[in-house]
């Protein structure tokens, strides 16, 4: 990861270019520009672990005996941001208990409570959203899967999931996402299906939570994933239930873009 960040350092500098545009150049947009499994999020710990450490050969000074990389993430805020304001003796703490010999669960507890000594919990609010980010994250990964299929025009592929998914099964997903558009909105019963992909299934998992939660809940999510695009996810799986539905989502998104 160091060596990462330092190849995108030297990159930016050289070219002029903020970090953040790099990342989305090299993942892609989220509207189904996909063009890379490297993520935005992988990107920019790289380039901060590359900023933290001078030399790599730093890493194993600091910590020769670190047993997860996971561990090390759940500290590194408090290393690396100044706002925290770490007295060398905290800092001292935390990398002995990263090093520690104790089982990750007990060095996990241990960071995570000198961060509520010092962070606390003042920013709920963004902390619940970035606990929406797997169930985000899975809807993305759908909405970029159908995004291509339909884009591409491959009829082989676009017939393969729809006999792995079911167009029945595709229009009460379909149903089912645009109910989240908004309250108060016709909800689908969604059967219990144990043959999907594991990113259907997952999705599938994620959709039954938030139908099922609080409005609280899909709120959060509604500020992560827009309704716009929710109405597009819906557009895109209903299209996928006969073949002219896809034909005319096609014609249509030309005409936008024309």
């Amino acid at each position: 990861m160091w060596q990462v960040g330092s190849i995108i350092e030297v990159y930016t500098e050289k070219n002029k270019i903020k970090p953040h545009n790099l990342y989305w150049q090299i993942y892609g947009k989220a509207e189904g520009i996909k063009t890379s499994y490297i993520t935005r999020d992988f990107l920019s710990y790289c380039l901060r672990i590359k900023k933290y450490f001078n030399k790599s050969e730093d890493i194993t000074k600091k910590f020769p005996r670190l047993q997860a990389y996971s561990l090390f993430r759940e500290a590194f805020p408090l290393l690396e941001n100044p706002k925290f304001k770490l007295s060398p003796d905290e800092e001292t703490r935390i990398v002995n208990d990263l090093n520690s010999s104790a089982t990750p669960q007990k060095i996990k507890k241990m960071i995570v409570e000198i961060k509520a000594d010092r962070i606390g919990v003042k920013n709920t609010r963004n902390q619940k959203l970035n606990e929406m980010k797997p169930i985000t994250d899975a809807f993305l990964a759908v909405y970029n899967e159908v995004y291509f299929l339909i884009k591409d025009n491959n009829k082989l592929e676009t017939d393969a999931l729809t006999n792995s998914i079911k167009k029945d099964y595709l229009l009460k997903l379909s149903q089912a996402v645009s109910a989240l558009t908004q309250e108060n909105l016709f909800v689908p019963v969604l059967g219990s299906r144990n043959d999907l992909p594991e990113s259907w299934a997952i999705f599938v998992s994620d959709l039954k939570k938030l139908l099922n939660g609080t409005v609280e809940f899909r709120n959060r999510f509604r500020r992560l994933v827009p309704p716009r695009k929710l109405f597009d996810l819906a557009d895109m799986l209903n299209a996928f239930t006969t073949e002219q539905g896809l034909a005319n989502y096609r014609k249509r998104k030309m005409a936008s873009l024309s």
